[in-house]
């Protein structure tokens, strides 16, 4: 395989891994927004539940003080039918009196169902509040992933991007043209070709002369449909020849192998 190549596809190697970690430094931003979101609708169910509590006891003020008032009624009503002197007056007056104690009974059933509700409010509210403190808790432990994520990944773009300098200038500058073209356009510049005398990409089958072009690695050769520059990896090796080379590569045992292998 000539160098060209080699360095082509480790440089797709870390443009591929660059691509991921741009992106994933892109998308931490949305992530820190959903988390604060989280933690928004928990604050706003603290507030809801604040905002009950504090429409009730005032709502409770206001039948209260509607109640006195119709106290206040009551006792002038009376105060009034001493000094009637029809029944026509009696009974009107006893009307209003019968009126203002049915709007006080009306009034003090609301005042009943707020005291009522009011611990339902209250273990509402509180659960709310352990929800929101767990929640800034797991919002700060979040957050801080993402800090430490993001730092992460600068760090190894950083050293990728200083790789990717290094190969660059080691490639022939029309192959470079050629790549950097293919790239934008198709997402990857390279292809490898297997046996099925395909690109792995595209999926076109080669011309024999191109495979054989590819299987030398001699030359750069391009995809005819793709463009994409192509590579042959070969087939792994067989059981039987993965053992029988493993066999070759051990050292026939010799006397002194053994106290050897035991020092080491």
């Amino acid at each position: 395989m000539n160098s060209d190549l080699e360095k082509l596809i480790a440089l797709q190697q870390i443009d591929s891994r660059l691509a991921a970690l741009r992106a994933e430094i892109a998308a931490l931003p949305g992530e820190v927004a959903r988390i604060e979101a989280k933690l928004a609708g928990s604050k706003a169910k603290v507030e809801a539940a604040q905002a009950a509590i504090k429409a009730d006891e005032s709502a409770r003020r206001k039948y209260e003080s509607d109640i006195k008032d119709q106290q206040e009624k009551i006792s002038k009503y009376r105060e009034q039918s001493l000094k009637v002197k029809t029944n026509q007056e009696y009974r009107a007056l006893l009307s209003e009196i019968e009126q203002a104690e049915q709007e006080i009974a009306r009034l003090e059933d609301k005042v009943l169902e707020i005291m009522v509700a009011a611990d339902t409010r209250k273990e509402t509210l509180k659960q709310a509040e352990a929800a929101l403190k767990a929640d800034i808790a797991e919002n700060e432990r979040e957050k801080e992933h993402v800090r430490r994520q993001t730092a992460e990944d600068e760090r190894q773009a950083a050293e990728l991007g200083a790789q990717r300098k290094d190969l660059r200038t080691g490639i022939n500058d029309e192959t470079l043209r050629h790549y950097d073209r293919v790239l934008k356009l198709r997402g990857s510049a390279l292809a490898a070709v297997y046996d099925d005398q395909m690109c792995s990409v595209c999926r076109v089958i080669l011309r024999p002369q191109v495979y054989q072009d590819v299987m030398q690695g001699e030359a750069t050769v391009y995809c005819d449909s793709c463009q994409r520059i192509l590579y042959y990896v070969p087939p792994p090796p067989k059981e039987e020849e993965s053992k029988d080379a493993k066999a070759e590569g051990v050292p026939r045992p010799t006397a002194a192998q053994p106290d050897e292998a035991a020092a080491q």
